[in-house]
């Protein structure tokens, strides 16, 4: 690794991306070590760069496409120690990204995966099967779990329980945000209802589009939260796995997941009309399963 790389100043540029675009991932959470903080913050960048490329309403498929390649060729570059081509703020996020690597020892597939999957966000804007969205959330989500846990010290070989339970909670929680957001998702357009699933209750993805909220809808919707809870029933147990500040956030995590799809339940599936989310309240009613 070279020596003349300044990590502080990369890993610092990548705080402030982490903070400017908080969402659902523990960038600032108290309860991640101050020492692990960094490693948070290079991935969280390296994430969310990413994904605002696969998205962006000005960028052609092609370009976007161009720009992911150009990602995965610096990750190659780290496995190779150069790191010298970039002449934009994205060279940062790579110079903190080699060292997160390196002293964390991950492997690269993990943001490979998150890669593909951003390439599929570039050209798929819907899906015939629930099989389909499961191999995308094993490339979208379940990286950052593996990801987290490496932060922590675990190992995909000696911790294979753990990683394993991981993945349930991140897909888990992939699907819980495709059914929150189903509103926000029709406006780029992208549909993540499986047309299997809305033809074996009788809706359409035109009907979709049209925004239809009848009981076949609701139907579709009751049976998709079903399958994705049981995803956070078998992550469950990853708790008896670890221990201190994870533990908690893990608990965190698969709560606030589950109190989403309580929520849907409790507008009837309307999601079409009515987008859930966790307040300040919700919160503090999740306490009790946090430290029980």
């Amino acid at each position: 690794m070279r020596n003349d790389l300044d990590f502080d100043l990369a890993y610092n540029h990548c705080r402030k991306i982490a903070v400017r675009h908080y969402e659902n991932f523990p960038v600032g959470s108290l309860l991640i070590p101050k020492n692990k903080r960094k490693f948070i913050y290079s991935i969280y960048a390296f994430a969310r760069t990413a994904d605002d490329i696969a998205d962006s309403e000005m960028l052609e498929e092609d370009v976007k496409l161009n720009m992911l390649n150009d990602f995965e060729h610096e990750l190659d570059k780290i496995i190779a120690g150069k790191l010298d081509i970039l002449k934009d703020d994205t060279k940062l996020i790579f110079i903190a990204l080699s060292n997160t690597i390196n002293e964390l020892k991950i492997n690269t597939s993990e943001f490979r995966n998150l890669l593909a999957a951003f390439r599929q966000d570039a050209v798929k804007c819907n899906y015939e099967t629930f099989d389909e969205l499961i191999s995308y959330s094993s490339n979208s989500a379940n990286p950052i779990g593996h990801l987290v846990l490496y932060v922590f010290g675990f190992n995909p070989a000696s911790d294979k329980e753990c990683f394993e339970r991981s993945d349930d909670i991140c897909t888990g929680l992939q699907l819980t945000n495709f059914w929150q957001d189903v509103s926000v998702d029709l406006r780029i357009p992208r549909i993540y209802i499986p047309d299997e699933i809305m033809r074996k209750n009788n809706y359409s993805r035109d009907m979709l589009l049209q925004k239809k909220e009848d009981q076949d809808f609701r139907k579709t919707m009751c049976e998709l939260v079903e399958m994705t809870r049981i995803f956070f029933e078998r992550g469950r147990s990853i708790v008896k796995h670890t221990s201190g500040r994870l533990k908690f956030e893990l608990k965190a995590t698969i709560a606030g997941g589950e109190e989403i799809l309580k929520k849907i339940r409790q507008i009837n599936y309307n999601v079409l009309s009515e987008r859930v989310s966790l307040n300040n309240f919700d919160k503090i009613k999740l306490l009790p399963k946090l430290i029980g």
